[in-house]
């Protein structure tokens, strides 16, 4: 078991950082802060706020959830990234920030070194949403529109280097480059544009499609996990709908500034895996299509070596280039 630890630990230490040891001061009057990249509402802030009101409860401290979206996840990154290593600063990390990024900006302005893995919380699978009016109701019958009119479908991303970005693109290649990517600075935004027909396509996390395919705002044409998502089973599978390199998948995680001490990561850690086997918390994340992970930060760090390798095969494979 020792050798398996050490093997784990140094294929962890490869892309992050490793805890530092030694005991550290614990203040609970002092708030904990967790920078979520993404604005307010969606899939992933959701999930955080849920995580965040048990810590609040279980550590007895006040736990603030603070919004920094833009540049692909980087504007939080960097700011956790500078902040003290005392375990009162987090960062809910994606495969965005840690898998993607680092593929597609040369000058990203952090490095996944300046993290240690925290906790993970669920890994997520997209739904491909299409706007109502388009005339598709297949994968294949969208590749086929957007081949016949191509430069008049756009796709819409959160910022260069984002995951559904990454996915857009893929998509686009099988459509002979016919799609356009459109930025947008959360899920929030985009998903209005896609309602007013602003953008065509938009790969979207599975909890904010549902209830809007639900109700006939936009409809959805295929999801990216290997199975049909409990939620919504009527949505076919990438796999099904013979396009399995869009068979990808993002995790959420809390990361901490590299040398923050290893009891400080051990007690986040604990009291995250609390939150997440809560049946009702657990239930939710559930219930929205999400599958929640409960590691440790070894297990963590193996997970995101693991996507890491995933998003790199993707974007060699992907029409994008690095800027």
């Amino acid at each position: 078991m020792k050798k398996i630890a050490a093997i784990i630990a140094i294929g962890w230490s490869c892309c992050l950082a490793l805890p530092q040891a030694g005991a550290a001061e614990w203040k609970a009057e002092h708030p904990i802060r967790i920078v979520v990249p993404y604005p307010p509402g969606g899939s992933a802030d959701v999930a955080v706020r849920l995580i965040a009101e048990k810590m609040r409860e279980a550590l007895q401290q006040p736990v603030i959830v603070d919004n920094r979206p833009g540049a692909g996840t980087a504007i939080g990154a960097i700011a956790v990234a500078k902040a003290p290593a005392d375990g009162y600063t987090l960062l809910l990390a994606t495969s965005t920030t840690l898998s993607i990024q680092p593929l597609v900006q040369k000058q990203l302005g952090y490095t996944n070194k300046q993290f240690v893995p925290v906790a993970s919380i669920l890994t997520l699978p997209f739904m491909l949403d299409v706007n109502k009016s388009l005339p598709v109701k297949s994968l294949a019958e969208l590749v086929g529109y957007a081949r016949q009119h191509p430069g008049s479908m756009n796709y819409g991303t959160l910022g260069n280097g984002s995951s559904n970005h990454l996915l857009g693109a893929l998509l686009s290649r099988h459509a002979d480059g016919a799609l356009v990517a459109v930025p947008y600075n959360g899920a929030g935004p985009a998903l209005l544009a896609l309602m007013r027909g602003e953008i065509q396509v938009y790969f979207d996390g599975i909890p904010t499609s549902v209830a809007r395919n639900a109700s006939g705002d936009f409809r959805g044409l295929a999801v990216t996990s290997r199975e049909r998502a409990a939620v919504a089973p009527n949505v076919p599978t990438v796999y099904e709908e013979g396009l399995p390199d869009l068979g990808l998948s993002i995790w959420y995680g809390l990361v901490a500034p590299a040398g923050t001490p290893r009891d400080v990561v051990a007690r986040l850690n604990a009291v995250v895996n609390a939150a997440i086997s809560d049946p009702s918390i657990n239930a939710t994340l559930a219930r929205d299509g999400a599958v929640p992970t409960k590691l440790s930060p070894q297990e963590f760090g193996t997970l995101i070596e693991q996507d890491a390798a995933s998003w790199k095969k993707a974007f060699q494979a992907s029409d994008l280039k690095a800027e």
